[in-house]
């Protein structure tokens, strides 16, 4: 079901995050303000909110694991990347070093 969809009062009882995930799932990359401001809009949350809210908002975006922060300032789903992983082989006098693609 959509996020745009679903009923008020069953986005009343999910977090912030949860609301933001669905959104990503759905759309494209955004700023914080951009989700925020979608998150106040389903919910009807006051412009009062919004500026007294985005703060912690952005702070529990960077801590919740589902996230990347894009180079650009953009919020995508951690998911949708490859993650780069730098593995060091100490072998006998040797060492290699290998660059591998996680998902």
């Amino acid at each position: 079901m959509k996020v745009d969809k679903m009923k008020k009062e069953d986005l009343e009882l999910m977090s912030y995050n949860d609301i933001a995930n669905l959104i990503l799932e759905e759309s494209t990359k955004k700023t914080t303000a951009e989700l925020f401001k979608k998150i106040c809009d389903l919910l009807d949350l006051g412009e009062k909110t919004y500026e007294n809210k985005i703060g912690a908002f952005y702070t529990s975006l960077t801590k919740d694991k589902r996230f990347l922060l894009l180079d650009d300032g953009l919020w995508d789903l951690k998911k949708n990347h490859s993650v780069k992983v730098l593995k060091i082989d100490a072998g006998v006098g040797n060492e290699d070093v290998f660059l591998e693609e996680q998902k």
